[in-house]
């Protein structure tokens, strides 16, 4: 297993495997991302009229790429933005990194892919405070924030649905 902090040419050839694995993984998300116009979207009460994960996708690509490869291929990959700031993360908060999306193959899910991207972003980014957000009942992704020191700073009731709660976390650097 390899992990890399991707430039932007790497990047980009990674593009046709990280997007089949998107496609892939829509449904999985609370909403799925074909529904989503952006991966900072605020506002789940409406979704996007595009039915496809286009624009979706082209939003990530202008985000930072950290990536798994087992073999040559792409087994996971996570994007972030570099100092971003909304509504749950003030400007005071900079400098910083937020977590976008992270999508593990269904193949290499249960192996530590995501701990070991994980440990490679505070590796490489040990100096800032990293940001995430997810829902819920999205049980298995708290569990790993919570066993890296994540502290949750904001919840929105009921934002994803009925019962269904966005959930942002913090790790502030030491």
């Amino acid at each position: 297993m390899e992990i890399r902090i991707l430039d932007k040419e790497e990047q980009q050839r990674i593009y046709p495997e990280a997007y089949e694995m998107l496609a892939a993984a829509d449904n999985e998300f609370v909403p799925p991302l074909s529904s989503r116009s952006s991966s900072t979207q605020q506002d789940f009460s409406q979704s996007a009229t595009n039915d496809s994960i286009i624009q979706y996708f082209d939003q990530l690509k202008t985000q930072r790429f950290a990536a798994v490869f087992e073999d040559g291929a792409l087994i996971a990959f996570v994007s972030y933005k570099e100092n971003y700031s909304c509504r749950e993360i003030a400007p005071e908060e900079l400098p910083n990194i937020y977590l976008s999306t992270l999508i593990v193959s269904p193949k290499a899910r249960g192996k530590g892919v995501t701990t070991a991207l994980y440990k490679k972003l505070f590796s490489e980014y040990e100096n800032v405070n990293i940001f995430t957000r997810t829902w819920s009942t999205n049980t298995a992704h708290i569990k790993i924030l919570d066993k890296y020191g994540f502290e949750v700073i904001k919840v929105l009731e009921n934002d994803r649905g009925n019962g269904i709660d966005t959930i942002y976390f913090k790790k502030s650097h030491k």
